[in-house]
């Protein structure tokens, strides 16, 4: 009886734990651009916002998939979203991001779209 029980307690909280990393979402976080970083790691390009970007992702910074892992393989598309926020980052213009959580570049969400306010 007891090793029903203590299974039953591990499938239900294997079950919990596999739901809650297997789901995913979409959605949006609206900010300023503090810092940006171009380096090798972290799908080449980051910036940082002033507030965090919730869902399972850690922190404030969000990739901009520079290298392309998630975008377009030319990487264009990573490449014109961060020179985008540099320039909302110098003129000191509010920027969206869209971003879904499944997709990590070494731990960090990487997002998918960028607006600018103006």
């Amino acid at each position: 009886m007891k090793k029903t029980k203590t299974s039953t307690v591990a499938l239900v909280l294997a079950t919990i734990v596999f739901s809650a990393t297997a789901s995913s979402a979409s959605f949006w976080v609206t900010g300023k651009i503090n810092r940006t970083l171009a380096d090798q790691n972290y799908a080449g390009c980051m910036i940082f916002l002033d507030k965090a970007i919730g869902g399972t992702c850690p922190g404030s910074w969000v990739s901009l998939d520079c290298k392309g892992l998630f975008n377009d393989k030319d990487q264009m598309t990573g490449k014109n979203k961060f020179s985008l926020a540099l320039a909302a980052a110098q003129t000191g213009k509010t920027v969206s991001v869209y971003v879904n959580d499944a997709n990590k570049a070494n731990g960090y969400c990487v997002a998918r779209r960028i607006d600018v306010t103006y």
